[in-house]
């Protein structure tokens, strides 16, 4: 008797917090650095998906969090990606899907891969550009599937 009610409030539980999540974020319930963030939003704002709601109170906590300089950085960044062509920015979306979908060994390998590649002096990563672009698709294709079939170790991690 005593597992059905625990049973049963755990479920009313679950359904109130999913009914929650389901309606949103409502005006009300953000702080004031939050709605300011978010003017622009608040005429419209119980029109917005719960979805759109939950990211954008996610990204004004965030914002309100960041100090001065953080904020210029990502001013510039946020200008950078308003600049450039609509068809680069689809491929950055794909190629963030296409990252989001791997398995989580093979985005930590991508992400090492990254920090190495930022790590380099910027004469190396530029004979790296280039020599990728003057690379035929076929030749890229092949440079993908080794880069993906066996793990790289630096001399680093044999040291180690």
């Amino acid at each position: 008797m005593k597992a059905k009610i625990l049973l049963t409030l755990a479920l009313l539980m679950f359904a109130a917090y999913a009914a929650a999540d389901d309606a949103g974020v409502a005006w009300a319930d953000l702080d004031e650095e939050q709605q300011k963030v978010l003017t622009r939003f608040a005429e419209n704002w119980d029109n917005l998906d719960a979805e759109r709601q939950a990211r954008l109170s996610k990204g004004a906590d965030r914002w309100v969090r960041m100090t001065p300089e953080q904020r210029d950085a990502a001013q510039n960044r946020f200008q950078q990606w308003r600049d450039l062509p609509s068809d680069r920015k689809d491929q950055i979306r794909d190629g963030y899907r296409q990252f989001r979908d791997m398995s989580p060994d093979d985005q930590r390998r991508v992400k090492d891969n990254f920090r190495r590649f930022q790590r380099m002096p910027p004469e190396r990563r530029q004979q790296l550009r280039d020599r990728v672009r003057n690379m035929t698709p076929e030749q890229r294709k092949r440079l993908r599937e080794r880069a993906t079939d066996r793990p790289r170790t630096t001399k680093r991690d044999q040291a180690i």
